[in-house]
């Protein structure tokens, strides 16, 4: 009988999908991420490995594991594997880019664009200690409109696309920045309006700059002390793609020296711990990396990583294959 291991606990929609198909399913059944030596444990005899972005799949784990001939991952993203260690032992990666897992990214990053601009949280304090002492039509309590203003994209695959179309509803001015060929956004340039634009440009210019670029190694602090320096005092920055893609430190001082309005971060360079100068902002709205923490979004996501792991083991090509 066919194995497969989840080092993240599933709900039981993806359970029945691998049962079904009378595969045996070994679960690691708490939330929280099981250490190195369970995966090895576990992983004897398994033919495919279904993991989180939260559960680091290293060399040692992938060497030891003899059976395995793929590892689904529950995200889009996929640093938390050693993928140049699986590929040399011919193992099949795929990742869960969900319809769902998608929407509810790019929602989550519309919330902090008008959270944070419209200064909610400041807001819900003052009703929170009933001092509201009553409208005043020039005090300026709301914050700043984002309709009308210039959206700059960083990262403009299937996340940034479905940003660029719900912020068409704000009547934004949609501009975009994104490595390699241009070519493959045609269509979504043409159906969202947007423009692209160099980076320095982009970041002189527009009123709110949102990060969802993947994670790699020339995307480190992406964000720096420098690109920071380039951006309007009134502009606010987005941050739903991965922590160390954002200097915090720099980001710190230039909230503290007003170089930017404010900022709004779903993710954090030294996870799980946030910074706690950023906690004290009032410019600044923080979550706790739950860009894609919906039931619709998480549901879908697993049931696509245990469909994914199933056409490995019968030998088909996968959906949403890693290369």
């Amino acid at each position: 009988m066919s194995k497969i291991y989840s080092a993240v606990k599933l709900p039981q929609s993806a359970q029945k999908i691998i049962k079904d198909e009378g595969i045996e399913l070994l679960m690691h059944d708490k939330l929280d991420t099981p250490d190195k030596e369970e995966i090895i444990k576990n992983l004897k005899g398994a033919d495919a490995l279904i993991s989180g972005v939260n559960v680091e799949i290293t060399d040692e784990i992938i060497e030891k594991s003899k059976d395995l001939k793929m590892i689904a991952n529950v995200g889009a993203g996929v640093n938390n594997i050693a993928n140049k260690k699986a590929s040399q032992k011919g193992i099949l990666l795929s990742n869960t880019p969900s319809r769902n897992s998608i929407a509810s990214t790019a929602e989550h990053a519309l919330l902090l664009i008008l959270a944070v601009s419209r200064k909610l949280l400041e807001n819900q304090k003052i009703v929170k200690e009933n001092s509201f002492s009553g409208r005043q039509v020039m005090g300026y309590l709301g914050g700043h409109q984002v309709s009308y203003k210039k959206l700059l994209i960083v990262g403009f695959g299937k996340i940034g696309q479905e940003i660029g179309r719900m912020a068409k509803a704000f009547n934004m001015e949609i501009y975009f920045y994104n490595h390699g060929d241009l070519s493959r956004f045609d269509k979504a340039k043409e159906e969202i309006g947007a423009k692209y634009i160099d980076l320095e440009e982009g970041l002189k210019i527009t009123d709110y700059v949102v990060l969802q670029v993947n994670y790699t190694k020339e995307n480190y602090h992406l964000i720096a002390k420098e690109q920071l320096r380039l951006m309007k005092k009134s502009a606010y920055l987005i941050n739903t793609s991965r922590g160390a893609v954002v200097d915090e430190k720099a980001l710190v001082e230039a909230l503290k020296k007003g170089k930017i309005a404010g900022a709004g971060l779903d993710v954090h360079e030294k996870e799980p711990n946030i910074n706690s100068e950023l906690i004290k902002m009032k410019q600044v709205v923080l979550s706790p990396h739950i860009g894609n923490d919906t039931i619709e979004a998480r549901n879908e996501m697993a049931e696509t990583a245990a469909k994914e792991a199933i056409r490995a083991i019968k030998g088909q090509d996968l959906q949403y294959q890693v290369k």
